[in-house]
This record gives structure tokens, C-alpha cells and sequence, in this order.
């Protein structure tokens, strides 16, 4: 391709910001176009789930409004605009403000709340926090003090729970696996911190479901698959996300669970890419911010016509309970092993995951071992990398 491409990104979150960020370092020239149904406006999204404990409202999570984005990254912004289809033949994103040709495409289109099926003439309070204007609706639907409940427990839920009865809140977590964060730790880690967060306030009802929310003058009236009735002020629907596949389904590209991209980041389209929780590269769905940089650093020169691979570094992840410091690396996903006890004394729990050969390819750490995480995440690199060699 002669001259600068126009490349085109959907989607305003930090898969989206990211790639354009990377693409404005290496093309200084390039003109690019974000379109997004948001306003456009830059935020943590993993800063929603300790907000309360920092006294942020909304407003005050924005770190960058959109206007200033558009400016610092010379962006045309196309911002409240839903993109109804991809024309792959004509090269155009249709818009609900026309057409928008484009040379490459990236697709940065996140993930949606899974929404489980619920009965109740209350069910539709459920809410799910997955975007600063359902961090807005969240709050004010929330009286100080109130009693919350949480559907689920994993990720997401623990540290929503972690951080409202931080700040005076009631929380009661319902969920159908027996412990916390079940399908990332062992069950002596998900026991501490369920003892932990208890000591703070928090309700567990695990394996349990929530069959039915119905309206009650002060909020909602939860059924339980066991009979029980829970009262709450307000319901948050925190049982996990799937990925934005069906714009690209319907433009006929290629998806699995999340959009196929391989690994360049490029889909079956070669003009078209895929980041973050959206995209499933060849080693499965990568959701969180390490993994989305390391692609942005090489979706980015791989629009930009020099296919790179991305390489992801080991993606651990911090669990912001406060109640109970967690950092785990999960175990890779298809992997068959064994969770082991490695330390289990006064300064915290630690758990190594080992494949069948033996390899460390995973780990748990809690409380004062949180701290030795860069060094087993620089030592888990090494390894890759010594494998890749």
C-alpha cells in the first residue's frame, strides 16, 4: 500500500486506545478514525470494581476526556455512532452517520455481561458493571449503606464485594461453584479469602443460584434454589463476559468463542484485526491489560503492513480484595496438571501449578507472597522463552 493507510478502529476501550496510541508512535502521518457508540472518553475499566473504597464517582473516573484523546492522538472521533455492519467488499464500516471507508480495520469491541436466565417480575434489576455509565446507573441506584447482592463470585463479584463492604455496604454474593474465584484457585485459597471478606461483612450462600428476583417497596426480593429469600436495595449481575462476536459473525469472519485472529492479530479478513476481549488468538481469550498491550504493540505495525507477532509475558493478574491480597497466574487453559501446596504458614498461601512434565505453568499466591510475583513472572518468562528457543 503507497502512502498512509486510513485505518479505522472500533471501539473506545483500552483495547482500542491502546492500538491507536501504538499506531500514532509508528506513523506519524496515518490518518485514523475511532468510532464508538460511547462518548469516547478514557477510563480504567478495572478501576470500577475499587471505586467506592476511593471515593470516585463517575465523573471522576474519566482520566482523559474524549476531545483531549481525539487531540494528543491527531484522531478523527466519531463518537454516539453504532456500527450496524461491516461491507468487507466495499471496505466500509456502516454507521448511524453514514459509511466510513477504511484500508484496515481493528476491532476492539469488547465483551457483553452474560446475562443468565432469571425469573421474577425484578429480574430485568440485575445490573451488570461493565462501563462507566453502568458504574453511574449503579451508584445512584445505591442507598448509603445498603444491602447489595451479588450473583457470582468470580473476579469481578469478589472485588465488588471486597470493595462495598470496604465502604459500608452490606454485600451477599450467591454463587453456584463452592468457593471464590473457583475456576481460577485452589479451594484453600478461595476459602481464605471467603473467611477474609466474612470478617468484613460479606454473606456467602455458595453453591447456590438465584432463581428468581421479585420487586419488594424497598428494592428486590431474591429466591434461592434451596427456598431462600434475600432482601437487597439493589442487584449486580457479576457471572462473567462473552465476547462482541456478532458484528464480525455478521460480516462473515471467522469466530469461535471470541473473534479468530492469529498471530499477528489479523482475522480471516487480512485487512481486518481483533484486540482484547473480543479477539481469541491462537492461545485462547486473553482478557485484562497486560495481554492487551502486548498486542497493541503488534497489531499496530502489523496494520501498518510489517506483520509482527504479538508475544504476551506471563499474564498474571492482581485481585484487588484488599480483605485478602491475591495474584495468581491461571493455569493455561487445555493444560493437564496439578495444583500443589507450596507455603501455608503466617505470611499467606502459595500454590504452584504444575503441568505433566512438572513445569511450573501457573501459581497462587496470597497476603505477604503476593510480593514474589515479579520475580516468578520474570522466571515463568525465561522459561517461555528458553521453550520458544
Amino acid at each position: 500500500m503507497t502512502g498512509s493507510p486510513h485505518i479505522v478502529v472500533i471501539g473506545s476501550g483500552l483495547a482500542g486506545y491502546g492500538v491507536l496510541r501504538e499506531l500514532r508512535k509508528l506513523a506519524p502521518d496515518a490518518r485514523l478514525t475511532l468510532v464508538t457508540q460511547d462518548d469516547g472518553h478514557f477510563y480504567s475499566k478495572p478501576a470500577l470494581s475499587t471505586a467506592l473504597a476511593k471515593g470516585k464517582v463517575a465523573d471522576t473516573l474519566v482520566t482523559t476526556a474524549a476531545e483531549k484523546m481525539a487531540t494528543q492522538l491527531k484522531l478523527d472521533l466519531r463518537a454516539g455512532r453504532v456500527v450496524e455492519a461491516i461491507d468487507r467488499q466495499d471496505k466500509a464500516v456502516l454507521t448511524t452517520g453514514g459509511p466510513i471507508f477504511y484500508d484496515r480495520l481493528v476491532l476492539a469491541l469488547g465483551a457483553e455481561p452474560i446475562r443468565p436466565p432469571i425469573e421474577g417480575d425484578a429480574a430485568h434489576r440485575a445490573m451488570a458493571v461493565n462501563s462507566l455509565d453502568h458504574y453511574r446507573d449503579f451508584r445512584e441506584k445505591l442507598p448509603d449503606g445498603a444491602r447489595v447482592l451479588i450473583m457470582g463470585s468470580g473476579l469481578v463479584g469478589t472485588e465488588f464485594a471486597n470493595d462495598l463492604a470496604a465502604t459500608g455496604y452490606r454485600p451477599v454474593v450467591v454463587d453456584m461453584l463452592g468457593h471464590p474465584l473457583a475456576q481460577l484457585v485452589p479451594a484453600d485459597v478461595g476459602s481464605s479469602i471467603r473467611d477474609a471478606l466474612s470478617e468484613k461483612g460479606v454473606e456467602w450462600h455458595l453453591g447456590r443460584k438465584v432463581m428468581a428476583i421479585h420487586k419488594t417497596d424497598g428494592g428486590i426480593r431474591a429466591e434461592l434454589d434451596d427456598g431462600m429469600e434475600i432482601e437487597a436495595a439493589a442487584v449486580l449481575s457479576a457471572v462473567g463476559l462473552r465476547p462482541n462476536v456478532q458484528l464480525a459473525q455478521d460480516a462473515g469472519l471467522d469466530v469461535g468463542r471470541g473473534i479468530r485472529v492469529d498471530q499477528t492479530g489479523r482475522t480471516s479478513d487480512p485487512d481486518i484485526f481483533a484486540i482484547g476481549d473480543c479477539a481469541e488468538y491462537p492461545s485462547g481469550l486473553a482478557a485484562y491489560v497486560t495481554p492487551i498491550m502486548a498486542a497493541a504493540r503488534a497489531i499496530a505495525p502489523s496494520a501498518l503492513g510489517t506483520p509482527t507477532d504479538i508475544r504476551f509475558p506471563p499474564l498474571s493478574v492482581q485481585v484487588k480484595t484488599t480483605a485478602c491480597p491475591v495474584v495468581l497466574l491461571p493455569a493455561p487453559q487445555g493444560v493437564a496438571g496439578n495444583w500443589e501446596e507450596a507455603a501455608n504458614d503466617s505470611m499467606g498461601l502459595k500454590y504452584l501449578f504444575r503441568d505433566s512434565d512438572g513445569a511450573v505453568r501457573g501459581y497462587v499466591f496470597t497476603q505477604e507472597y503476593c510480593q514474589e510475583r515479579m520475580d516468578m513472572d520474570r522466571a515463568l518468562s525465561e522459561q517461555l522463552a528458553g521453550v520458544a528457543a
